[in-house]
């Protein structure tokens, strides 16, 4: 008789059989090249290091094609970097959940645009879609001038004193802004408001955010205690929660105060905070809603912002003959260096400064890599049907840099890759730095519009160069794009 040991044993054998034979079914079913990957944990070996994601997942790309079929644990998993097959998941109404790796997201930021299934999702979308509407945008076109007029002093004491890391002092800078554009411009008056820890407490939770993403095991409040990670993440959630609620419960102490809408412009009724609170007066929103919403929306218009503006200085400062062309142009709007206004028809002229935005966010997309899953069976153009269930990872990384879309220096920095006649014949899901479809970015113009003034009044008014070079940059996988080394920047100031 067999013994249990060996009875184990055989179920075991059995099961990894069931695995690798039901792994091999849908390989034949779907008919999509792709690595096998191990029993149990399929390929989800090469994610356990983010620093090695990108290359792990380009590789097989670059062996098998564009789009690849694999397994992550028990999860089937598919990798895309084609944009006709990008634009039937973005466009199909079957694929605008996210993946379940964004189910960290849930714990540290809340349950909100970023994350919420549908038709939730639908319905808070449609609800604040205002918020980001033109002419709110337009209404903070002050907040952005006044704020990049405080950062050009901060950066006038780092001239001529070498070359520093500008992240931290970017990202400070942006957070400012995101909380007096989403929460409100009186936001400052608030006395105990400390910009550099709120900086620090979204910073910590987006770390353990992403290593939750990466190791699933660490969605485990128990697990993260033993790794040390537990204490300070639950700390910054509680302090960013509590900054939240105060602004929120001011909001509504105001309201009851002088009137709900009294005195109020359109656009002033649309800034986030404003809309989200009448949401929840009605009984539209609950408070969770607000405060799940209010952190979402604040971590995404400071994040990419920051990151945007960074990285774009960074490039510029290693390639700067384009950096002089862009300075040319904004030369001839604004002949006059110091604080200026820059106005939003202003933007709309600063053309070169647009393809330079769009090449940099080509070749360092604000977030590398996207996910999806089906809801119900999806047919691809190619006629191959993805079953219900699969996981869908969108390689923006990848696809930006494809020789076979963007020619053969597509892993250069080169802004004429935006001229009208290079675009004239690329696929239009072959750019994607804010998504597409159904599920596009809700704030993509306001990055943009931010974008576009910080970097006109610095580039105005400073010179950046960096010893860094382009090829030695190592990128990093993260819920947005990071350096393993970040390159340090030297300001000189324009003398015109």
């Amino acid at each position: 008789m067999l013994t249990w040991q060996l009875w184990g044993a055989l179920l075991l054998v059995l099961w990894l059989y069931f695995l690798w034979t039901r792994r091999r079914f849908y390989l034949l079913t779907l008919k999509i090249p792709g690595p096998l990957g191990y029993p149990i944990v399929g390929m989800a070996h090469k994610l356990i290091r983010r620093e090695n994601v990108l290359n792990a997942i380009g590789f097989y790309l670059d062996k098998h094609g564009p789009t690849i079929f694999s397994w992550l644990g028990p999860l089937p998993f598919l990798i895309v970097a084609d944009p006709q097959i990008i634009q039937d998941i973005f466009t199909s109404p079957h694929c605008v959940n996210k993946g379940i790796i964004y189910k960290a997201v849930d714990d540290g930021a809340g349950l909100g645009l970023f994350s919420l299934t549908d038709p939730r999702w639908s319905v808070h979308r449609k609800l604040l879609n205002p918020t980001f509407g033109h002419k709110v945008l337009l209404s903070f076109l002050p907040i952005f001038n006044n704020e990049t007029g405080a950062l050009l002093k901060q950066l006038d004491t780092l001239v001529d004193g070498g070359e520093k890391d500008l992240i931290p002092l970017l990202q400070a800078f942006t957070i400012g802004i995101a909380t007096q554009t989403t929460m409100g411009s009186d936001v400052k008056a608030i006395s105990d408001i400390n910009n550099n820890q709120l900086l620090e407490d979204y910073q910590c939770v987006l770390e353990t955010m992403t290593d939750m993403c990466f190791s699933p095991w660490l969605s485990s409040r128990t697990i993260r205690q033993l790794f040390g990670k537990e204490k300070r993440y639950a700390i910054s959630k509680s302090r960013i929660r509590g900054f939240i609620r105060k602004l929120i419960e001011r909001k509504l102490a105001r309201d009851a105060e002088v009137g709900d809408t009294v005195n109020q412009l359109p656009s002033d009724k649309n800034i986030f905070l404003n809309l989200a609170t009448d949401l929840l007066k009605r009984g539209v929103f609950t408070w969770k809603n607000v405060e799940d919403e209010s952190s979402v929306i604040v971590f995404g218009a400071f994040e990419t912002t920051a990151n945007t503006v960074a990285y774009t200085l960074m490039l510029l400062a290693m390639f700067p003959m384009y950096q002089e062309k862009a300075f040319e142009e904004i030369l001839s709007l604004f002949p006059d260096s110091g604080d200026f206004e820059v106005s939003y028809e202003d933007t709309q002229q600063m053309v070169y400064l647009d393809l330079i935005i769009n090449e940099s966010m080509r070749v360092m997309p604000p977030v590398p890599i996207v996910s999806r899953q089906t809801s119900e069976d999806l047919l691809l153009s190619s006629g191959v049907i993805v079953p219900k269930g699969v996981q869908i990872a969108i390689n923006i990384f990848y696809l930006h840099r494809s020789k076979q879309i963007w020619g053969e220096d597509a892993e250069t920095f080169n802004p004429d890759h935006f001229l009208p006649h290079h675009l004239q014949n690329k696929h239009p899901y072959a750019y994607i730095p804010f998504t597409k479809g159904i599920r596009n970015c809700i704030g993509w113009r306001y990055a943009l519009i931010s974008a576009k003034i910080t970097l006109a009044k610095l580039l105005r008014n400073f010179k950046f160069s960096t010893s860094f070079n382009f090829k030695d940059l190592y990128f990093v996988e993260d819920i947005t794009i990071k350096l393993k080394t970040v390159p340090q920047l030297k300001l000189e100031r324009r003398t015109l």
